[in-house]
């Protein structure tokens, strides 16, 4: 099933998302998202002058009655004069308001609330820069397929699209993301744990902020209960936009992240996922922003973390003034460091950005000034990597054997190995693969060695393309695979060999290999897991650009949703594939206009 006439529903929507989030006063307990506007809520209308009788009502600070005054007004709430006096009428307002964001209602006038007032207000400005920017870039996308006559008829009744009021029935036989949406809401409402049902929640509104579902966003958030599920979503739809490369969409979503150190780790992923799709210039430019809030960070230890990261961006982004620069601004931090704790913290970080950053050497020598332990893992498998990475074989093997926790040795080793058949040697690339195989046999954890040997199946397929598409070592890469017993692991690492078999042309092995990913799929018991397994390997088949293909798992993915009775597997999966939806559908239309 090819959604063309649904397509258009979200094929326009480039840069749109919504997120609403409380904020928590110091002291005080966290408060939920607010609404934004909305005309069809009532509105309290005061009189000039409200008139409070002395003897039942407490009297409270005028400045916050004024806060909070104005932050009703900004919504539509309270359309009376702002004057710091608290009567009926903004009691009124407070309780109509609290009503609608499914609040204890009360009436009464507190910082929470003025704080939560505030913070609906900035992203009531957010949405409506977005929304402009959605309508731009709607029209340009528009006005692109309908110069050519092959994509015109993406564009028929959409409008009809639109206004259709939601069906169920009719939803499944012919989705949208819009009423998949719908359907995954009113199945989490129906979720009895909230903790749970606030989870649930929290994708539903990534996945319609994906979407551009404003409207639908703001209803969503209005009964999520736990703030920091807000923190997550926005990050997600933030990260998403990045992706897209909507560098400004995600970077006004992070800016009204109200956490200082969960907006810092915002940026620092931005960027890094603007680095690693080639965008080294908005990378850079992304990372010099987050500079502003390190004086949010309350340890040096902390901004030295950060430092090392920037560091590693700035590397990859070809700025090696900027590199050094800000190595050593961590090493300064460093040196006021307090605690004998953190001063080895801290020389770990800047090991890490030594690794990262191209000098693997200098990063082993810091280590050898500290004493071992399994804090240095990261750093021991960045410098490792890298120096497999510039040919270095043997002292990344050195390194990689220092690796105390066997389950991280396997994967580097197993990496070393790709590398080594990727320049040729594959006698090397054998001898290496044999020692990861080794070393995931003795893992003891489970899922620590199922995943060892997942990555060990995938390095093995790429050592057989990388041989002309050896057999041998193809058939090494199936068994391997095969000795995984997590079921949809194990499922995902088939179908991505099988896959990556189709791109190096190889159609006898991407056929054997699709066979055991179905076979694998269906052993999967969980429903809920097929899905979520079966929209990850359809994103990728789309970012490879192998749209049919993607359709495809799509498709079987849904019909695994709609067999979902469970509240809460239903509400995700159906969340998780109307994301998967939209994502399709956006590289669809990339390729749309390209063509």
């Amino acid at each position: 099933m090819r959604p063309w006439g649904q397509i258009v529903f979200t094929a326009f929507i480039l840069s749109t998302f919504t997120a609403h989030i409380s904020v928590a006063a110091p002291n005080d307990t966290p408060t939920l998202i607010s609404p934004h506007g909305l005309s069809s809520f009532d509105v309290a209308a005061s009189s000039p002058m409200e008139q409070i009788p002395a003897a039942s009502r407490k009297t409270y600070p005028a400045a916050l009655i004024r806060q909070i005054q104005q932050g009703l007004a900004n919504q539509g709430f309270f359309l009376g004069v702002i004057d710091g006096r608290y009567g009926p009428k903004t009691e009124q307002a407070i309780r109509t308001y609290q009503k609608s964001a499914d609040l204890f209602i009360d009436g009464i006038p507190s910082r929470s609330l003025a704080l939560d007032l505030e913070t609906g207000g900035k992203v009531s400005k957010l949405l409506k820069r977005l929304k402009k920017t959605r309508k731009a870039s709607t029209e340009a996308a528009r006005d692109s397929l309908m110069s050519r006559p092959e994509t015109r008829k993406l564009l028929e009744n959409a409008e009809t699209l639109e206004k259709t009021p939601h069906d169920s029935k009719a939803c499944m036989a012919n989705p949208e993301p819009k009423c998949l949406l719908i359907e995954a809401s009113t199945s989490a409402y129906e979720i009895e744990k909230p903790e749970m049902r606030d989870w649930a929640l929290g994708e539903i509104l990534a996945s319609q902020a994906r979407a551009g579902l404003a409207d639908d966003a703001i209803g969503t958030t209005r009964r999520i209960h736990d703030p920091r599920l807000i923190i997550v979503a926005l990050r997600e739809i933030a990260k998403a936009q990045a992706n897209a490369g909507q560098t400004e969409a995600a970077m006004a979503a992070v800016d009204i992240i109200p956490d200082p150190a969960q907006q810092i780790e915002a940026y620092v992923q931005i960027a890094e996922i603007q680095a690693n799709l080639g965008q080294f210039k908005d990378a850079a430019t992304t990372a010099s922003h987050l500079l502003q809030y390190l004086t949010h960070l309350k340890t040096p230890l902390a901004k030295i973390s950060v430092h090392a990261r920037i560091a590693a961006i700035m590397y990859k982004a070809g700025y090696d003034d900027l590199t050094s620069l800000h190595i050593q601004l961590a090493k300064d931090l460093a040196k006021i460091l307090d605690s004998d704790k953190d001063r080895r913290d801290g020389k770990r970080y800047i090991a890490g950005a030594y690794a990262e950053t191209g000098a693997p050497s200098r990063a082993m020598g810091i280590l050898r000034g500290l004493k071992g332990s399994s804090d240095d893992t990261p750093v021991l498998i960045a410098a490792a990597t890298r120096m497999a990475q510039v040919g270095e074989a043997q002292e990344a093997l050195i390194t990689a054997e220092a690796i105390e926790a066997v389950r991280y040795r396997a994967l580097v080793l197993a990496r070393i190995a790709s590398y080594q058949a990727g320049a040729g040697d594959l006698e090397s690339s054998r001898t290496i693969m044999d020692k990861a195989l080794a070393a995931a046999k003795i893992i003891k954890f489970p899922f620590a060695k199922a995943y060892a040997y997942s990555r060990i199946a995938l390095s093995l397929n790429e050592v057989s393309i990388s041989a002309g598409n050896d057999e041998k070592l193809f058939n090494e890469a199936l068994t391997t695979a095969a000795k995984i017993k997590d079921e949809r692991l194990k499922a995902q690492i088939l179908w991505t060999i099988a896959d990556a078999r189709a791109s190096a042309t190889d159609t006898k092995g991407e056929k054997r290999a699709t066979s055991k990913a179905k076979s694998a799929t269906a052993d999967i018991k969980s429903p809920f897991s097929r899905v979520w397994m079966l929209c990850d390997i359809s994103a990728e088949r789309a970012k490879r650009g192998d749209m049919d293909g993607a359709w495809a798992l799509f498709d079987d993915a849904l019909e695994e949703a709609k067999s979902i009775s469970n509240p809460w597997g239903r509400a995700r999966a159906l969340g998780k594939v109307a994301n998967t939806m939209t994502f399709l559908t956006d590289q669809t239309r990339k390729i749309a206009t390209k063509n």
